[in-house]
């Protein structure tokens, strides 16, 4: 090959967005390593966006969930505190319905965020060698499945009798499914909802981008991986002991 056929060749073209969001599901590795120093609003957006989309939609096939965790929680108030009344938690619930509805995105891009700054501390425990921006930019790539969680639940309020939407954890894809949420120990609730598996492919993404931005062997990537999912696994132990 001559000189002038080598400078003719075209240079390999960057795969757009939408490649990437498919790789996403069978090379992440390649998405992290390429989108790496790229801005982060984008998969950051695209994500939020979407969810809040496909949540604004079927809301109200998801209304049974709403209905029973609004009553247990109602009922949990109203004895730990006699002064609550039915008719004092009856004026909150408009609002509290109107951020869950229509907050979701604002909640999912902070929640985006925080993860991304938690994934790069816990990061540098193993040694990672990863930026901060890379750490919210693999963050950002993520929660992707999380579009294909929120939309199962959408189908699932679609399709599924409302006499067993019980509560959030009855459309996860985790054992607590199974369990009755009024009758179940909640820290064990709590516990087997976090084996739901939109999480645990979430969190084996993050453990994949620190392996492909962070510089670290596949070891350290699994003992990332785990600390991620004892610190995210926190809040639900919270609650469950509360519950109890």
């Amino acid at each position: 090959m001559t000189e002038s056929t080598a400078a003719a060749a075209p240079k390999p073209t960057q795969p757009s967005l939408f490649d990437d969001f498919l790789e996403m599901f069978y090379r992440p590795a390649d998405v992290f390593r390429r989108r790496q120093n790229s801005s982060v609003w984008p998969p950051l957006l695209i994500v939020a966006i979407s969810i809040a989309v496909i949540f604004i939609f079927t809301y109200n096939a998801l209304q049974p969930v709403f209905d029973a965790e609004f009553t247990r929680a109602t009922t949990a108030a109203m004895r730990k505190n006699p002064q609550i009344t039915q008719e004092m938690m009856d004026k909150m619930r408009g609002a509290q319905e109107n951020i869950a509805r229509y907050g979701l995105g604002v909640i999912m891009l902070v929640t985006m965020w925080v993860m991304g700054t938690v994934a790069w501390l816990v990061g540098k425990l193993v040694g990672a060698k990863q930026s901060y921006h890379a750490a919210l930019v693999v963050a950002a790539w993520s929660y992707v499945p999380r579009i294909v969680g929120v939309l199962i639940n959408g189908i699932e309020g679609l399709v599924m009798d409302p006499s067993k939407m019980t509560g959030q954890l009855a459309l996860s894809l985790s054992p607590a499914r199974f369990l009755d949420p009024d009758t179940a120990n909640p820290l064990v609730l709590q516990l087997l909802g976090r084996l739901d598996l939109i999480t645990i492919w979430v969190t084996v993404l993050l453990s994949i981008g620190l392996y492909a931005t962070g510089k670290v062997s596949k070891g350290k990537a699994v003992t990332f991986g785990i600390l991620i999912f004892i610190i995210g696994s926190l809040p639900a132990l919270r609650q469950g002991f509360v519950a109890m």
